[in-house]
């Protein structure tokens, strides 16, 4: 698959499911300290990662990336909640972030799963083509 930037690095397809996603920041300099959970919608999915349409990046001062210096990752626990469907654990990093059209203020992450989540695999469907209809 080719993206406007070139070709796409991703070994795992991704899906576009409906769900929410309950997260949290935990600081990589010191563990101990956690952000409050912070609610988002996951935008797309993988066994390997997902990206999150999320209102703060930075909840109790715990950047979703780095630390105030950026020298030590911050870590990311989260729980899918897909409708109908057992909630879904999982732990990584961002890779990426960015601000968001709409909703106005809000803005986009994509986390690499530590893991490659299985159970992931159990609510993916894949994206519609929309051109197999013309």
């Amino acid at each position: 698959m080719t993206s406007l930037f070139g070709k796409d690095r991703r070994r795992k397809e991704r899906y576009r499911p409906v769900a929410t996603v309950v997260f949290t920041v935990r600081s990589g300099k010191d563990p101990r300290r956690v952000s409050s959970p912070v609610t988002g919608t996951v935008k797309d999915l993988s066994p390997k990662g997902m990206s999150v349409v999320t209102p703060r990046i930075a909840p109790d001062g715990l950047h979703i990336m780095y630390d105030t210096l950026m020298v030590h990752h911050n870590r990311i626990d989260a729980t899918i909640l897909p409708e109908g469907k057992p909630p879904i654990r999982v732990e990584g990093t961002v890779a990426w972030f960015r601000s968001v059209e709409s909703p106005a203020g809000f803005f986009i992450f994509g986390m690499q799963f530590d893991q490659e989540a299985a159970a992931v695999e159990a609510l993916c469907l894949p994206e519609k083509d929309s051109s197999a209809d013309r």
